[in-house]
């Protein structure tokens, strides 16, 4: 008896996991993935539902792909009339570039130093009465607009041939750069919230 629960628990695993990786994919031009189930396609959309059952209707001049039973088919078509101005195997390493800095790159470093300048802007904007100190979490992220990005992560990138491709790189740098830009943003912001809170509490 107990044996046959095992046999059983073992198949409900196996069944689960395969399901699990069976999950068809949709890469959009900007890199982003969407996992969840391929209802139809038409000429023009994707009809798609999701991990959490909602469905959706996508048109296929957003995406660049999709992956059904771990096979990737590209529906992305060069055509320069359309916008689509890279060559098939260009857009495809831009894409991934995309991807893999949605999936890798983090700004953990630069939120930080936002934190900390934000929250002495914040401390002193409300010590001295000026809303001049408003402007600091702008300046801030201007000051981190000039610095390149590096792919750290190096060895969560599938493929490391893609790391001589330049267009490879392009597409990870927009994602990179426009991640570190955001969070550059909300940080000093919430350091500055924190800092104003702060002060108003000691300087009271």
């Amino acid at each position: 008896m107990i044996k046959k629960q095992h046999i059983l628990l073992f198949i409900t695993i196996t069944f689960v996991s395969l399901n699990m990786s069976a999950q068809d994919k949709l890469l959009f031009l900007n890199g982003k993935i969407l996992e969840g189930e391929i209802l139809e396609q038409t000429d023009y959309e994707f009809s798609f539902q999701d991990k959490k059952n909602k469905q959706y209707s996508i048109d296929k001049y957003r995406v660049f792909s999709f992956t059904k039973n771990d096979k990737e088919s590209i529906v992305y078509k060069y055509d320069t009339l359309a916008g689509n101005f890279l060559k098939v195997d260009d857009m495809q390493l831009y894409v991934y570039g995309e991807r893999d800095a949605h999936l890798t790159y983090n700004s953990n470093f630069v939120s930080a130093v936002g934190i900390a300048f934000g929250g002495v802007t914040g401390y002193f904007m409300h010590k001295d009465q000026s809303f001049l100190y408003i402007a600091a979490p702008f300046v801030y992220t201007t000051l981190t607009l000039p610095f390149g990005t590096s792919i750290k992560q190096q060895n969560k990138i599938k493929n490391k041939d893609f790391l001589k491709e330049d267009e490879y790189l392009r597409g990870y740098d927009r994602v990179a750069r426009s991640n570190r830009t955001t969070n550059a943003l909300k940080s000093s912001f919430v350091g500055m919230g924190v800092g104003f809170i702060i002060s108003a509490i000691v300087n009271n």
